[in-house]
């Protein structure tokens, strides 16, 4: 590329005064504040403002603040060799004039890869420069021509028979040329080639002569301080009279009178254009901090994609049967240590329903003295509980149970006996909601003894005369066809009273090596036909569907430490999420990395942890917060789209991009930075005035513990300022503009691999 033809610069504006190109000047404002006077007209730019300037406009740049802007100076002699076409029209492509954020967020995200490309020079730039470049230009013809054709463009169909007049005049217009010097170039008479000219060009030789001499004087007038008379000759005029009429009438004033309303220095300040000196890495942080903010960092395409139409108006009765949420902590006395409590606490903001506990072993219980003061540790936990407003889910397993006590259960309905009478004799629990008791088998050698428990437990609760559910959990080997599982169905027909619940584990296998028979269908239904097969073995044995839960469960998980750490599952947590909302009531997540991994028989790394640790947060807290906002009225849902409307006029849209693939692939940062899918929606039928748009997003630099903790260097998490660091800095990106919209607004999206964007659309 010929840099002397094509120039683009990363640039902070103080003051340039006028002047005009014979060329296409584009400015794209990152930050800071930017006036721009173009043929007298001003314009205030804000950040992510875009101005072109015609061919031979005048203009001129104030500022004064500190600013940021992308330049790019397009010569008329490269669009003259490359696409000349382009030299016929003038462009509208101003965003303080036009509300198009569609039609210019195209041609910044052209801009923006141009300067990147430019200013990172790896193996191919020049090439990959060019596609963009033409593809902005291509961008220009199709979506900013004006109505208004140029002079350039009215006179070029003639030119081609008057090309060789036409460059003579052009190379020679500074020195005396007359009208029968022309014609001897045509081998024609003056008065012939005078009729020929004006009949092809429109207009007379001299009118023609003097237009392109006023062209490249105007340019001297402005920016020299020459005298007049100087500029005049120099141009070929022949005295300050000629040029001066001449310029009357091609301006409306004098020369001296338009250098001293346009060539007036702003403040006395000096003009100029300041390139960045700073070092190359903080302008290359610069523009991919814009790039990320409008989502343009991740890409890499020419074309946009087809853009997705809603009617926001279009606003159903429905609302989403959203799951609700469960809170696994492990053992109830875990509840009193004062970390969990607090982390209990900070996820109160998320409105969970229940608290889950998988061990119920009851060891602190003492059964002779069932007095308030002997059993204090546990009517501590049942005022926590209360105190967080959280339905209690215990699960009791007959086979940990019967392991524990060598085969003697009596024991164990003592202390549970006991647990009973507290539960009757706190005050607290008579405004509680109902607890929920699951009854577990988890191994099929203790299936025979499964009813009777069952009953035993019933009958208990019975005469205490307590408020509680009783359910049942479906054991992972039940969940498979086969003996086994008509087995387990056979023994719930002997239960005294039918299971109030029932949960169920989802743990879709991991990939093995050289796997290909898994489709990816097939993964991503995988929780939807669970709960499938599970409502057809209950119809199949005639019992009735209880209500489910599925209190354990995990996305893909890989198969070791660094697979589960680096594969980003945001998208597919929430997708889980969303096609399981109407199919079950509750779905599980636990409440840290390491509290989970004190438990026997798990081996899933802690991924559907809340917490890493304390309060550092992991990703499925912020796809919990989206899952949030998914309330209202139901507008849309498909495509891995959805949008809902809460109130008046508020919008909540998430889109994720679930990606169901060998989590060992995920190490593979080539193949991660390229799985990115561009989403560009038109809200339609939106009630005209302000609107405040929030965006959200969820990618694996933004709301993962991982990539945080790498770029702190890997530090120790026993210490406590990393600890706190941590804390602080795992969010999702947040960003949010206020734009006036009439009638319609268009939202870009890069999601990258696994990744979820938010937006709330709220009209002020």
């Amino acid at each position: 590329m010929n840099q002397t033809s094509v120039g683009i610069t990363l640039n902070s504006i103080k003051n340039i005064l006028p002047h005009t190109h014979t060329g296409l000047e584009c400015v794209l404002l990152l930050k800071g504040r930017l006036q721009v006077e173009i043929n007298g007209d001003i314009y205030h730019m804000s950040p992510d403002d875009i101005v072109l300037i015609n061919c031979r406009d005048i203009h001129s740049y104030s500022a004064h603040y500190n600013n940021l802007a992308i330049m790019l100076l397009i010569e008329e002699d490269f669009l003259k060799n490359e696409c000349e076409e382009v030299l016929n029209y003038t462009f509208q492509c101003n965003s303080i004039l036009q509300s198009d954020s569609d039609r210019l967020y195209e041609i910044k995200r052209h801009l923006t890869r141009m300067l990147l490309v430019h200013m990172k020079k790896e193996e191919g730039a020049d090439l990959e420069f060019r596609a963009l470049l033409f593809r902005f230009l291509v961008t220009l013809m199709q979506r900013f021509k004006a109505t208004n054709i140029s002079p350039h463009g009215k006179q070029k169909h003639n030119m081609a028979s008057l090309s060789h007049v036409v460059d003579y005049i052009h190379r020679n217009y500074a020195s005396t040329v007359t009208l029968a010097d022309t014609a001897r170039q045509m081998y024609l008479s003056p008065q012939y080639f005078s009729k020929y000219f004006k009949n092809k060009m429109g207009t007379s030789f001299l009118q023609y002569l003097n237009q392109v001499r006023l062209e490249h004087a105007v340019v001297s007038l402005l920016g020299t301080n020459q005298p007049v008379i100087k500029v005049a000759l120099e141009h070929g005029f022949a005295n300050a009279k000629a040029f001066s009429a001449a310029f009357q009438k091609q301006y409306g004033k004098s020369p001296g009178e338009y250098r001293k309303l346009y060539a007036r220095p702003i403040d006395n300040k000096t003009s100029c254009l300041e390139e960045i000196t700073s070092d190359t890495q903080d302008n290359l942080l610069e523009l991919v901090k814009y790039m990320k903010r409008h989502d343009m960092h991740h890409d890499t395409a020419l074309y946009s994609p087809d853009a997705i139409k809603l009617d926001m108006r279009k606003v159903s009765n429905n609302q989403l049967k959203k799951p609700k949420k469960m809170i696994h902590i492990g053992r109830m006395t875990d509840i009193l240590q004062s970390e969990i409590m607090e982390q209990l606490m900070e996820i109160q903001r998320l409105a969970f329903d229940f608290i889950y506990f998988e061990s119920f072993d009851l060891e602190e219980i003492k059964i002779k003295d069932d007095t308030f003061y002997s059993n204090y540790t546990y009517n501590q936990c049942i005022h926590q509980i209360e105190k967080l407003n959280l339905s209690p889910y215990v699960q009791i397993d007959i086979s940990r149970l019967l392991e524990r006590c060598q085969g003697d259960l009596n024991d164990y309905m003592e202390r549970l006996s006991c647990f009973s009478s507290i539960l009757r004799s706190n005050t607290s629990c008579q405004t509680m909601k109902p607890w929920r008791f699951e009854i577990a088998c988890k191994d099929r050698d203790h299936l025979n003894s499964f009813a009777e428990f069952y009953n035993s437990i019933w009958r208990l609760f019975k005469q205490e005369g307590l408020n509680v559910q009783l359910g049942i959990l479906i054991p992972d080997w039940a969940l498979m066809p086969g003996q086994e599982q008509e087995d387990f169905y056979e023994s719930l027909e002997n239960l005294t009273s039918q299971a109030c619940f029932a949960g169920f584990h989802g743990y879709p296998h991991p990939f093995p090596e050289q796997d290909n028979s898994r489709t990816k269908q097939q993964m991503e239904d995988f929780y939807v036909c669970r709960v499938e097969a599970i409502e057809a073995s209950f119809n199949t044995h005639g019992l009735p569907i209880p209500p489910l839960y599925m209190t354990r469960w995990n996305t893909l998980a890989g198969t070791g430490v660094a697979e589960s750490g680096t594969f980003f599952r945001s998208a597919l947590i929430f997708d889980t999420m969303m096609k399981l909302c109407g199919k079950v009531e509750a779905i599980g997540f636990f409440i840290s990395t390491y509290h989970i991994q004190e438990f026997e028989g798990i081996h899933d790394f802690g991924i559907l942890g809340m917490f890493l640790l304390k309060k550092v947060k992991r990703p499925v807290y912020f796809v919990l917060e989206t899952f949030n906002y998914v309330s209202g009225r139901l507008i849309f849902y498909d495509n891995n789209i959805v949008v809902t409307k809460e109130g008046e006029e508020e919008f909540h849209i998430v889109i994720y991009s679930p990606y169901y693939m060998n989590p060992l692939y995920s190490v593979d940062l080539y193949l991660i930075e390229h799985e990115i899918h561009q989403i560009t929606l038109i809200l339609q039928g939106l009630v005209p005035g302000n609107y405040r748009i929030k965006r959200f997003i969820f990618d694996q630099g933004s709301a993962g513990i991982f990539n945080r903790w790498s770029g702190a260097g890997l530090p120790d998490l026993n210490d406590p300022d990393v600890v706190e660091y941590l804390e602080r800095v795992i969010q999702p990106d947040f960003y949010f503009l206020e734009q006036k919209v009439d009638g319609e607004c268009s939202l870009h999206t890069s999601l990258t691999f696994n990744g979820l964007v938010l937006y709330v659309v709220k009209k002020q």
